[in-house]
């Protein structure tokens, strides 16, 4: 480089480029305003995306959790113990008849019906009933598209099962004044394939169904109370963000101009920290709500509601088993005890079930059990007249009634736990009341006071 003459004025240093911070400090004092104008619009602007984003997405899953279990989980459920009391109700209009002690001719002022042994009217009831329940929920279940086939599939298989079981009806009432417990070898042989279709088709579908609409259930509630988890920390990180960002400002504006507050950043800087403190706070119960709801509602009721139905299955069982013979038989005897054990699993006392209403299920469960016990060793003396008598009467000590009594008990235990769940999932609902329209109007409003 040339030195400069003696005398000439210094050469001017060409200027670099200037950085963000220097630009930022030279900029007059409008430009400053209009920067951290500009700053704090866009946290505010983040905060009120991630409030809505977030309270809509867990909103959504938890109205989407409470649709298909209190709409179509309930649904699959009844349906599966409604198809397996049909079946079981159809299998015990076979089992009554004739005492043996009835004359060749009535005595005067004497009827046939006094001299029934079993009660065929309550099972022809029962099952006319459980028949149009299972219409029913099956018209229900078709509003899903999802599930269309599986439930076209059950009412072609339900059709094919009216068939077998009336037709296994229609030759017992053609059998005149036969003995109790023994219904012609043609009926029993139609009700055995009516069994076939529903142990084979029906009942494997019901709960595939079943299963299939718990386990979304199970998926929503993990996914909403994940999701509000989430939405709670990122609400509290940008919220937290975007307080700093207001209070900076505030800062800077009252060592610039000597004021102590601005008013209008004042009001908006209060309303960003309440939302950030309610916002978490609010997502999180909503989280709690939801696990609450899936671990003393949603659970407990799937296993009560599952035993329901296997309880159903094994009394169908029952009455199969006693119509048969005893060679042909056992592979009923072998069902109904792998039905009981499954029950004994399914009713377990755990937390959520260990009080005292649980053990008087499991005292009525007893009653049941023991009313086998006594048929089997009836049968086995070829005392079927006395049988007969302890299957389908109506009393205490007797098939017919204690499995009523157990299975009306298992309902209200699992109608319990399914008011549990709705009380919470509306708890859960009830969290996120007015959200996000009153933060999104909050921050709304925040974003109008950094602007005046």
């Amino acid at each position: 480089m040339t030195p400069a003459a003696p005398g000439a004025p210094p050469a001017r240093r060409r200027p670099g480029p200037r950085t963000p911070l220097v630009r930022l400090r030279t900029l007059s004092a409008p430009g400053r305003l209009r920067a951290q104008a500009l700053a704090m619009l866009v946290v505010l602007a983040a905060l009120c995306a991630v409030v809505v984003t977030g309270t809509v997405s867990v909103r959504d899953d938890a109205a989407a959790l409470h649709q298909v279990v209190a709409g179509r989980a309930t649904a699959a459920a009844d349906l599966r113990f409604a198809l397996a009391d049909l079946d079981a109700q159809r299998a015990n209009s076979l089992v009554p008849g004739h005492s043996a002690d009835r004359p060749a001719v009535l005595p005067p002022g004497r009827s046939a019906e006094e001299y029934e042994a079993g009660n065929r009217v309550l099972a022809l009831l029962t099952a006319q009933q459980r028949r149009t329940e299972a219409s029913d929920l099956l018209r229900r279940l078709a509003a899903d598209p999802a599930e269309g086939p599986r439930v076209r599939t059950l009412l072609d298989g339900l059709g094919r099962y009216d068939d077998l079981s009336g037709r296994s009806a229609h030759v017992d009432e053609q059998t005149a004044d036969r003995l109790a417990g023994r219904p012609p070898a043609t009926a029993v042989t139609l009700s055995v394939e009516a069994g076939q279709v529903m142990h084979t088709e029906l009942l494997p579908g019901a709960v595939a169904l079943a299963a299939d609409y718990q386990r979304r259930a199970a998926e929503l509630e993990g996914r909403a109370a994940g999701a509000a988890t989430r939405a709670a920390a990122v609400v509290g990180a940008v919220g937290a963000a975007a307080t700093g960002v207001l209070v900076l400002c505030q800062y800077r504006l009252a060592r610039r101009y000597g004021r102590v507050f601005n008013p209008p950043l004042l009001a908006a800087t209060l309303a960003v920290v309440a939302i950030t403190a309610t916002g978490p706070w609010a997502l999180l119960s909503t989280a709690d709500a939801l696990r609450a709801a899936g671990r003393d509602g949603l659970r407990p009721w799937s296993r009560l509601a599952e035993a329901r139905a296997v309880a159903a299955e094994a009394a169908a069982t029952e009455s199969r088993w006693f119509v048969r013979d005893t060679a042909v038989g056992s592979l009923e005897s072998a069902r109904f005890h792998a039905l009981t054990g499954r029950l004994d699993t399914l009713l377990a006392p755990t937390g959520s079930t260990a009080r005292a209403a649980h053990r008087e299920l499991l005292t009525r469960y007893g009653h049941f059990r023991e009313d086998d016990r006594k048929l089997r060793r009836l049968r086995a003396a070829g005392r079927l007249e006395e049988a007969t008598v302890v299957l389908t009467e109506v009393g205490r000590g007797r098939v017919a009634f204690d499995f009523w009594d157990f299975a009306t008990r298992l309902d209200t235990e699992a109608g319990g736990h399914m008011a549990t769940f709705t009380t919470e999932a509306g708890r859960a609902r009830g969290e996120l009341s007015g959200w996000p329209a009153i933060p999104a109007t909050g921050v709304g409003v925040a974003g109008v006071l950094v602007v005046v």
